[in-house]
């Protein structure tokens, strides 16, 4: 079950990353004056990131109570995978070869913790 809150948490944690870049993307692209950065903020991908990233932060203290930090905490690095492909899929960024080989050693490194 803990894991399964790990993946939550991964996977809530990665989408406020993504919603906070098109919602700067679409609300700071023409933001000239404080006034309208401000007003960015309250943009909807904006308000939903918060949410997303305060119900990882929610679901991180319940993992924290059941497992030891030092287990748990080196499976929120697949977050990086999670935003890395998305960047790909959904933001259509370029992806060189070096973050994917990047991502390889992210997944060598949780596979062998993931061992102990």
């Amino acid at each position: 079950m803990d894991y399964i809150i790990i993946l939550l948490v991964v996977l809530l944690t990665s989408s406020g990353q993504v919603l906070q870049k098109l919602g700067a993307d679409r609300g700071l692209k023409q933001a000239s004056s404080l006034t309208e950065t401000l007003r960015a903020l309250f943009q909807w991908e904006i308000i939903l990131a918060v949410i997303c990233l305060a119900s990882a932060l929610l679901l991180w203290l319940v993992v924290l109570y059941h497992m030891e930090v030092s287990k748990a905490f080196p499976f929120i690095s697949s977050g990086f995978i999670v935003v890395l492909l998305a960047a790909r899929f959904i933001l259509h960024e370029k992806i060189s070869w070096w973050r994917w080989t990047g991502v390889l050693f992210i997944v060598a490194g949780i596979s062998l913790l993931a061992q102990s």
